[in-house]
Formats: C-alpha cells, structure tokens, sequence
C-alpha cells in the first residue's frame, strides 16, 4: 500500500542564498544576508489528502532545522494543491492542524500520527494577504474583491474549466521580512472569455503570483 500512496521521494527544493554587496569586507566585513527559500509542487491526487499533509509538514520540519541553526529570513513557495482551509493550510499558517479535522481520518499508513506532531513555530504569513485588509482607495478596491475576505487569500490562483479555487501561495517569516509590493491579481471575467486557463493570452493553468520583500533590520538575535 505504501508505495501506491507514497510515489514520489521528492517534496522540495530548498535553497540557502546570500546577498552580495559592493561594500561588503569592506565598511562591513561581518555583515552576511542570507535568504532561504523553498520551492514545492505538492501531490495532486485529492484521494491523497495524507500524503499531501505529510509532504508539507516533511517541508516545515526541513525548514525548522535550517531556521534553528542561523538567523534567515525564509519564503516558501509553490502550488501546494491544497485549498484554504484544507489541513496543509492550516499547518502553514496556523502552525499546527486541529485534530478534528476532517482530513485526518484518511491515514492508511499512520504518516500523520500521532497528530500532536503536526505542528511548527515558523513565523508564517502569506504575502498576499495584506491585499484583504487594506482600505479603500488608492485604487485598491478592485484588488480587495479579488481577495476572499474569510480566508484572506486570492480568490483563485488556478482557473481550469473543472476548478477554479486557490492552490498557490508564497509564505514569508514575518519577524524577518516585509512585503513591499504584490502583483496585480487577475479577475475570473476576463479569464473566461477565453473559457478557462491556459488561453491565448495566458499559457499557464495558473495565474502567476509576485512578491518583493524587503529584510527587516536583525534585532534581538
């Protein structure tokens, strides 16, 4: 059963990156700033709901042995084939997964227990969710809307003519980075008059998400 359940060895791609400046070793030769980001592709068969939850919270752990050793900021991106509200959501951005959760009574391998594991003290948020809160405005009032105001996350990143829901995200740690700027999300009317992803005018089933960042001063570490 394990292996028609568990058929990929790969959950990720972590990559560890440090920024180059002019001056650096020179007005500033211990100054390091280090990045860490993570890029996934989770399991996309919706009968596999175990193996999904045990592909992110493999992830997360990865992540807290790579945040325990340095102080690094930390993006983790990537089509995670869950919607909001599903139990890998829930882990990302609450840090633990309630133990009534509907999909945890699908677990033929016990991967997942005991649950009280399911948990990780990654300062997660995701980059778009400022888009929910903002106020009226400035021209922002057409972005809110394309915002889920219950779950503070685009409406849609994956437009299909079966589906249309989120599935894509980009987490940051919040005691390290700021959100600068967003791109633009897309409306579902002007998707569909083309009937759905990918179109003419857009080659991937996906909408693209885009976040610049900026390092938050180290303090306290």
């Amino acid at each position: 059963m394990a292996l028609s359940r568990l058929v990929k060895d790969n959950v990720a791609l972590i990559v560890v990156l440090e920024a180059k400046f002019s001056n650096q070793g020179i007005d500033n030769p211990g100054k390091r700033q280090l990045v860490c980001v993570a890029n996934t592709h989770v399991n996309v068969h919706q009968d596999l709901k175990d193996v999904k939850l045990w592909q992110v919270h493999t992830l997360l752990k990865g992540l807290e042995k790579i945040a325990v050793s340095t102080y690094i900021p930390m993006l983790v991106c990537g089509d995670f084939n869950a919607i909001p509200g599903s139990a890998p959501h829930a882990l990302l951005v609450m840090g633990k997964v309630d133990p009534m959760h509907p999909e945890l009574a699908v677990d033929p391998l016990g991967i997942l227990r005991p649950v009280s594991k399911l948990t990780h003290r990654l300062p997660l948020v995701s980059a778009y969710s400022p888009f929910a809160r903002m106020g009226v405005g400035l021209g922002l009032e057409q972005h809110r809307r394309r915002m889920d105001p219950t779950t503070n996350e685009p409406l849609f990143t994956n437009c299909t003519r079966d589906f249309i829901g989120t599935h894509d995200y980009i987490f940051y740690t919040a005691d390290s980075l700021t959100v600068e700027s967003l791109l633009e999300l897309l409306d579902e009317d002007s998707l569909r008059k083309d009937t759905a992803l990918p179109s003419p005018e857009w080659s991937s089933d996906h909408i693209a998400l885009l976040a610049e960042f900026r390092c938050m001063p180290r303090t306290g570490r």
